[in-house]
């Protein structure tokens, strides 16, 4: 299958692809330039060096090619990524649908980091009003229990749930579409210029408060993924999304958290 995400036309070959079903969305019929592929067989790490090691991957080099060694959530090791420029390729032993959607995120964020003017922003996003919105939190927060306050009382529309992606297109911010979305996996195949960044906290009563830009920015080191291959661009983006108005709000999850933001946002809209 060929897909288009971000500007990127991707041939994905999964295993699981029907079960895939937001994916089916991007389909297009161009000639790719990127790939992604899941074979069920072993890659062999002979010669290559190892250059990070985290709590859920460790990282090897040899020559232009990196390879990640992927760990579950027992630190047990059960696939290999390899990163070869354009080419993606994923190997596991046996595979599964979930195992492919966790396994081809790292894949999509590799070739967006590496070929897109974009960066990935840990959030939900909803169209709204022609606006588009983002809530950003802690994950168990509740920034799907906020996206579905909205879907419910504003009639907006979902982006996507949990993995964003922040474009630059003639110096204006986008939210772009994403069929990878999250564990709801809730997404539109729908792109909207983005207008307001609202980080969540719980609170009995709503307090809503617009953040200084060395307040948000602390807020968006913990959400926005760490730049591997390009500061310029991530420093570029980042600092337009300090231009925009960035609310910190505290909130329950009643129709009251849903009016009181909704007043705030339509001030923005008027401007």
């Amino acid at each position: 299958m060929v897909i288009e995400v971000c500007g990127l036309v991707i041939e994905i070959n999964l295993l699981h692809l029907d079960e895939f079903e937001s994916i089916h969305d991007y389909k297009v019929d161009k000639l790719p330039n990127y790939f992604i592929n899941l074979y069920e067989k072993e890659f062999n790490i002979d010669g290559f060096v190892k250059i990070n090691e985290t709590k859920f991957y460790d990282k090897y080099i040899k020559d232009d090619v990196v390879i990640q060694h992927q760990k579950n959530h027992n630190g047990i090791y059960f696939s290999y990524i390899e990163y070869n420029k354009e080419n993606v390729n994923i190997y596991i032993k046996k595979s599964s649908f979930l195992d492919e959607y966790l396994l081809s995120q790292y894949a999509i964020n590799y070739l967006i980091d590496n070929y897109s003017n974009a960066i990935f922003f840990h959030s939900s996003s909803i169209k709204y009003e022609n606006m588009g919105i983002i809530f950003s939190a802690k994950s168990g927060t509740g920034k799907s229990t906020q996206r579905r306050l909205w879907e419910k009382y504003g009639n907006s529309l979902v982006i996507n749930d949990d993995k964003n992606i922040i474009r630059i297109i003639d110096d204006k911010l986008y939210i772009e579409p994403n069929p990878w979305c999250g564990k709801h996996m809730k997404q539109n195949n729908i792109r909207q210029k983005l207008d307001v960044i609202v980080f969540l906290y719980q609170s009995k009563e709503n307090v809503l408060k617009e953040l200084s830009k060395k307040d948000a920015f602390r807020l968006l080191l913990g959400q926005i993924f760490p730049p591997n291959y390009n500061d310029l661009k991530w420093d570029l983006i980042t600092d337009k999304i300090l231009e925009l108005p960035i609310l910190y709000y505290g909130c329950n999850m009643e129709y009251d958290a849903f009016k009181v933001l909704n007043e705030r946002i339509k001030e923005y809209a008027n401007k």
